[in-house]
């Protein structure tokens, strides 16, 4: 078994999550969150911020060419958390972030440089926003033509809406029968297991205080100006980012210039910038490939281990035992040949039963 340890760094208040030990300059591709996106948008139409110019600039920096091949600037993601509410697709907010980061992210040193010793915020010298002909984004023009980018989230927002129910109901049953309860909604009901939301719940039910702290604090526990499906949302876009950090090491999501340029793909130094929980979500997990021999070959399989203290021998068990039950039921999730449908009614049902205002997902 092969242990992947992702590395932090920091640039003025961002945090960067790496997929493995490199130098930033090596870096295939920098994936970024949606406060990066909003600090751009920001600085690109509102000019310098103090909170965050320095650190943004030599971001940007960080980002731009320094090889021959550039590395890839990826915010489809983001843009995905920020422009596709529960709602659908809000195209005029999209609008405006889409200019701002595609011009942004593809300065030279020389044009960042320069934007930032001006007075004046970028969108100024942008003459085509000025005369009002840029058009309102679609979602194929973000690369969306594949389907509702939203799905990407759905086991992960699924998982921990329930979650959510468990946490903030009545019931007066301890963490362990919360725990059981919650894992065994996640493998009948929806019917996939998002291993990160699975981290979350363990930190939450089973971990120690400081644990249990930090899962709240990303779920947003306590906020009471939240509704649980918005809260449930927010933190599954978390758990995405740093899912995308593994599927670039295992190579299921692929840079192009890597494509161009390297005919045996087999994974991306990959950077998540962030300024959110994802760095504590990061610290509590721990990405291995685990190898199993086939008839044919020997391949891969991706494990997320939980590193979250237990808060006694109890909790050490039940976390063991649902992740034995897991690994059973997942040939038949992965036979499934509904299981987006499953996930889907599962979900509705769920938020019907919470009155929840919006319906995330369509049900035929």
């Amino acid at each position: 078994m092969i242990s992947c340890m992702n590395k932090l760094r920091d640039i003025g208040k961002y945090r960067l999550i790496t997929n493995g030990d490199f130098d930033l300059c090596e870096a295939d591709v920098f994936l970024l969150d949606s406060l990066v996106l909003i600090d751009i948008r920001n600085f690109y139409f509102d000019g310098l911020n103090p909170n965050s110019a320095s650190g943004l600039h030599q971001l940007l920096v960080t980002m731009s060419p320094n090889k021959q091949v550039r590395p890839d600037v990826v915010f489809g993601f983001a843009l995905a958390e920020t422009c596709f509410r529960q709602e659908g697709f809000d195209r005029l907010r999209c609008r405006r972030i889409y200019r701002a980061v595609q011009t942004v992210v593809n300065w030279n040193q020389e044009k960042i440089d320069k934007a930032f010793d001006s007075r004046h915020p970028p969108v100024k010298r942008d003459k085509q926003w000025e005369k009002g002909k840029v058009s309102i984004p679609s979602p194929s023009m973000l690369g969306m033509d594949d389907g509702d980018p939203r799905s990407f989230i759905m086991p992960a927002y699924g998982a921990l809406l329930h979650l959510l129910k468990l946490v903030q109901g009545a019931n007066r049953r301890n963490g362990v029968e919360k725990f059981q309860e919650h894992c065994e909604w996640v493998r009948e009901e929806l019917g996939c297991v998002s291993a990160y939301a699975r981290v979350i719940a363990a930190a939450l039910l089973l971990g120690d205080e400081a644990s249990k702290g930090k899962a709240r604090s990303l779920l947003k526990v306590d906020h009471k100006r939240k509704s649980l499906g918005q809260k449930a949302w927010n933190a599954a876009w978390d758990a995405w980012f740093i899912q995308a950090l593994d599927g670039y090491r295992l190579g299921m999501l692929v840079p192009p210039a890597r494509l161009e340029h390297q005919s045996n793909y087999v994974g991306a130094n990959a950077v998540l910038v962030t300024a959110k929980d994802q760095v504590w979500l990061d610290s509590i997990t721990d990405f291995s490939v685990a190898f199993s021999p086939s008839a044919q070959k020997e391949i891969s399989y991706p494990l997320i281990c939980s590193t979250v203290t237990m808060r006694n021998q109890e909790a050490e068990k039940c976390l063991e035992e649902e992740l034995r039950r897991d690994k059973l039921s997942f040939p038949e999730h992965i036979r499934n040949g509904d299981l987006i449908g499953k996930m889907s009614r599962a979900i509705n049902n769920l938020e019907n039963e919470l009155n929840l205002p919006v319906r995330s997902f369509d049900v035929d």
